[in-house]
């Protein structure tokens, strides 16, 4: 018995009430969970479902994001490098047919006015077309539209005061008609020059980024395929178990998305790559002939309204026609069968031309007006105004024909990712919950 001043210490047999309590620094720490065969299996579990995951979120994104691009290039810079290239060729047609029409003086045949009064129509359509499609951020492009939009309203008026004084006999007329092809061929179509090769180089950049391959894409799937089959080696080998079925799943759905993503994006690079060396690139350069054609069909026009004084009509004629049978010469069998036959049709009218040409031009250098007026706007089959207009219908042809060859390779590869970005999130979760099908079961062995 003890007294009331006696303590548990001076009993060798009493029992030390401190001993019943853990010291604090023997409590398990999450150092030492980890290093456990549980802890191991925990973190392998949270890996390898963050892995899932990122391959499915990370896929999908650059999907999206290509995705995007491809419908910007289909519905945006597409259509607006086709509506710059036809603002362009109408213009030109419209200062051609405007200087045509001065060579018959007094009133023109109905059917050049009409040529007149359509490109006019057709200009101001694509003007339409072009600011309705042009990015409001696009501060350039915008700018000049409106440029050229006003510039062309000055063009026409300058054309109707020169008609004007013309059907009254009075000469100012060709000085009129002479400013407002000079206002044609020295600002306005410069402009819209510019605006058609900044959109088609806006088209080729997009392309660009649209043809390349999502290496990022890749290496995430790739890397959680990886470590999903160093996490089967592993647990098979601490579980002595040949197979764990939600490894094995999820192993098969990451395979699945691997393959997945590198076959639709590598449909996706090839179709657009095709539209690329197929489509735009001949398209831009044959737009380009096609430009090259209305100027010297102006230069041929105003050439013979100024009676062959102005030798720079010639010149300017050559240089145009050259650099045209160049790119026509560049581009020979280097496309689709259709557009291959509509770029041999142009080189040959456009040997025609040239041919009716010198013979326009040997009018013009003996003095002989009346015979060289007469051979401008003679409708026959073999004048020059017939083999020009057979040019322009070739070009265009091979215009619309490359157009729908860039359009249909840009669709396919628009089709061939348009699942995958669901898919991969699908995908990457059914894989996540897979991987906790397999670990779980194991982890509770150890309860």
């Amino acid at each position: 018995m003890f007294l009331r001043g006696d303590t548990v210490a001076d009993d060798p047999h009493a029992l030390d009430e401190s001993l019943l309590i853990e010291p604090e620094w023997r409590r398990p720490s999450w150092r030492g969970f980890v290093a456990s065969t549980p802890g191991r299996l925990s973190v392998i579990a949270l890996v390898l479902v963050a892995a899932a995951l990122a391959a499915g979120t990370v896929t999908s994104a650059i999907n999206e994001g290509r995705q995007q691009e491809i419908a910007a290039l289909r519905t945006h810079s597409e259509p607006l490098a086709d509506a710059a290239q036809s603002l362009y060729s109408s213009l030109s047609i419209a200062d051609a047919a405007a200087t045509t029409s001065f060579i018959f003086g007094g009133v023109e045949p109905v059917a050049v006015r009409e040529d007149y009064n359509q490109a006019v129509g057709d200009a101001s359509n694509a003007l339409v077309t072009a600011s309705n499609g042009v990015d409001p951020a696009d501060a350039e492009a915008l700018g000049l539209l409106s440029e050229v939009s006003r510039r062309f309203a000055e063009y026409t008026s300058l054309v109707s005061t020169a008609r004007a004084n013309d059907r009254s006999g009075n000469p100012i007329g060709i000085t009129y008609l002479r400013n407002a092809s000079s206002m044609m061929q020295s600002t306005i179509l410069p402009l819209a020059h510019r605006l058609c090769t900044e959109q088609w180089k806006s088209v080729a950049a997009t392309q660009m980024r649209t043809i390349r391959l999502p290496v990022a894409a890749f290496a995430v799937t790739t890397s959680a395929l990886v470590a999903l089959v160093l996490a089967h080696v592993y647990l098979t080998r601490k579980s002595r178990r040949l197979f764990n079925p939600g490894l094995i799943v999820a192993t098969l759905l990451m395979a699945s998305l691997l393959t997945w993503s590198v076959a639709a994006f590598g449909i996706s690079t090839s179709a657009g790559e095709r539209a690329r060396t197929d489509g735009a690139q001949p398209l831009s350069a044959i737009a380009t002939a096609r430009i090259l054609a209305q100027q010297a069909r102006a230069d041929e026009m105003l050439g013979v309204l100024q009676r062959g004084s102005d030798p720079q009509s010639e010149v300017d004629f050559s240089r145009h026609s050259t650099v045209l049978s160049e790119i026509l010469e560049q581009h020979r069998n280097s496309s689709g069968e259709a557009a291959d036959a509509a770029i041999a049709d142009a080189a040959a009218a456009l040997e025609g031309w040239r041919s009716t040409h010198e013979s326009l031009q040997q009018k013009l250098v003996i003095g002989d007006y009346p015979a060289a007026a007469a051979t401008a706007v003679d409708p026959g089959a073999l004048a020059p105004a017939a083999r020009f207009l057979a040019l322009d219908e070739a070009l265009q042809s091979a215009i619309n024909q490359l157009r729908n060859e860039e359009r249909e390779a840009t669709a396919e590869a628009y089709r061939s990712t348009s699942l995958l970005g669901v898919g991969a999130v699908v995908l990457g979760v059914l894989a996540g919950f897979s991987v906790g099908g397999g670990i779980w079961p194991r982890l509770n062995e150890y309860h």
